[in-house]
């Protein structure tokens, strides 16, 4: 991704990774600010606007690094489940995405504290072994090139034993690396959500060649029909997508298989109503149960189900993961 203006915090200017990052982007405006916060949470900014024109942030974290996964997150069965935040924002633009309503800014964060997050890990894995994801809030294997970011995960994975990585994407990138303890998600949807609500992401055929590829070199993957989107004559759609899935991937050497319909804070849904009005999918009708906005009831468990047992004729039921 090519970024035009780099805010860069004074702090974060001692850092190598800043001077690496910034010598990936010859010829960006490069703009001193005191803390990330004065541009990513200023008032009156149009977070729509910037989503054509992303600008970078580049600081240092201070505080929460690593927190204790949320409900509405998979566990996969780990018992210590945590995921990590070293960038806020994304660089692709999905328009079901929890971080239009998480966050009021479209520009993206990079924090290049990253021993601090090692040391952080380090501290809770002397309370047991860990399950990170490290790419809820963005996509670090597709900035990887700039930030180095899924780079560092791995390494960290494999100084560890006892911690166990998630690397989440919808890009195509080819992984050659056979890390034990790392987990290589790709989200799969079908044609029809990706043109439509994707934007900027790699073609679904793209992905799954990938996850295959990936397969091939010993890495473990995941595959990820997650969220599910109630389009028009979705069951054909999906059944579409397992079956495309399924007759390029070897399923039977899949480390697992996560399903899960649309859900989003109810509080993120109403920013997002808020900062989205044309949104078709911000302003479904969901159902709101203990905070988390859905689908209705008999929707969501139908097309949980439906979906569950596409991928059930593939792999056996208990490598499949739903969110509920």
């Amino acid at each position: 991704m090519r970024f035009t203006h780099v805010y860069v915090e004074e702090r974060a200017r001692e850092y190598p990774l800043t001077s690496e990052i910034l010598g990936k982007l010859p010829g960006a405006n490069v703009i001193p600010i005191k803390h990330y916060k004065d541009v990513f949470d200023r008032k009156r900014q149009n977070a729509v606007l910037q989503r054509e024109r992303k600008a970078l942030i580049i600081a240092v974290r201070d505080g929460n690094r690593i927190f204790k996964g949320a409900p509405v997150c998979q566990s996969f069965g780990n018992k210590n489940f945590y995921y990590a935040s070293s960038m806020m924002n994304c660089p692709f633009d999905c328009e079901y995405c929890y971080l239009k309503g998480m966050y009021p800014s479209s520009n993206m964060v990079v924090f290049v504290n990253l021993e601090d997050y090692r040391a952080d890990v380090e501290e809770k894995l002397k309370e047991g072994p860990m399950y990170v994801c490290a790419s809820y809030d963005t996509d670090l294997l597709a900035m990887n090139g700039l930030t180095g970011h899924a780079d560092f995960w791995k390494k960290l994975a494999l100084e560890h034993d006892d911690l166990l990585v998630e690397l989440r994407t919808k890009a195509a990138v080819e992984i050659k690396e056979n890390i034990s303890n790392v987990i290589y998600a790709f989200t799969l949807s079908p044609e029809e959500v990706v043109s439509r609500y994707e934007r900027f992401t790699a073609p679904v055929k793209a992905r799954i060649s990938a996850a295959q590829l990936a397969i091939e070199n010993g890495a473990k993957v995941r595959l990820c029909f997650d969220p599910i989107i109630k389009i028009p004559d979705w069951n054909y759609a999906y059944k579409r997508l397992v079956d495309e899935a399924a007759s390029a991937i070897d399923f039977s050497k899949l480390t697992d298989v996560s399903v899960g319909t649309f859900r989003i804070s109810a509080d993120y849904l109403t920013k997002m109503r808020k900062a989205y009005p044309g949104s078709e999918l911000a302003w479904y009708p969901y159902v709101v149960k203990e905070g988390v906005a859905q689908y209705e009831p008999e929707t969501d468990c139908g097309m949980q189900e439906f979906v569950c047992g596409l991928i059930g004729e593939h792999i056996g039921r208990e490598k499949i993961f739903t969110w509920n």
